[in-house]
């Protein structure tokens, strides 16, 4: 009789320990999914931060303390006029998104390398910014993916867009330009290139691109 009582009470042990585990992956993920919009909200626990969306707030000077976001994973600063990108915005180790569309600066800052798990970035809607650049700092970017360049008024894309080794997909949509950039073609982990909306020149031959794999959206 013992033996079935031992066995029952660790059963039920077992069973209050997973549960345990449960809601405390329940609330992990709810902190993972808030989405933080105040800065001074957000800084009252920093470490517990992982969305932190600040767009549309217009900053004549970003304010101080985004560097305390350790864990932050998506970070978007859309709209927000900034003329330079935040230096401390480089100390976010674990930044996995980061909108900066809609902004007026021209480069990102040489330090941008150091966001080694950055996967997703916009650009778009920047009307100044300089992409030989900013192409030659994306391109130490190891886990970089997805690039968007949309409504950026670009004609021509620099050649040295190949650094982008890593990258696979690219929006160009709203843009100006009138060919499909040859340099694509060399981009081996590309997979998706979005180019609607552009005044290409019709009749040529764009299946070239298709057959490489790759899938364009005209």
């Amino acid at each position: 009789m013992k033996r079935y009582q031992c066995i029952l009470i660790f059963f039920i042990l077992v069973v209050l320990r997973n549960s345990n585990v449960a809601r405390g992956q329940d609330v992990d993920s709810l902190e993972v999914t808030k989405e933080f919009t105040q800065l001074d909200e957000a800084l009252k626990a920093p470490e517990k931060v992982y969305r932190l969306n600040l767009s549309n707030q217009s900053f004549n000077k970003f304010p101080l303390g985004l560097s305390k976001f350790v864990n932050l994973r998506y970070l978007s600063l859309r709209n927000d006029h900034l003329k330079e990108v935040p230096s401390e915005l480089t100390e976010l180790q674990n930044l996995r998104v980061l909108d900066l569309g809609g902004n007026d600066f021209q480069v990102l800052p040489i330090s941008f390398t150091k966001l080694k798990n950055l996967e997703e970035l916009y650009l778009d809607e920047e009307k100044s910014i300089n992409l030989s650049k900013d192409f030659e700092l994306l391109g130490k970017l190891p886990k970089l993916k997805a690039l968007h360049l949309e409504k950026d008024k670009i004609s021509k894309l620099p050649k040295n867009i190949t650094l982008l080794s890593h990258l696979e997909t690219l929006y160009l949509t709203q843009n100006n330009l009138r060919f499909v950039p040859q340099q694509i073609k060399s981009m081996k982990n590309l997979k998706y290139l979005e180019l609607k909306q552009n005044p290409l020149v019709p009749n040529i031959n764009y299946n070239q691109f298709q057959e490489s794999g790759l899938k364009v959206n005209f």
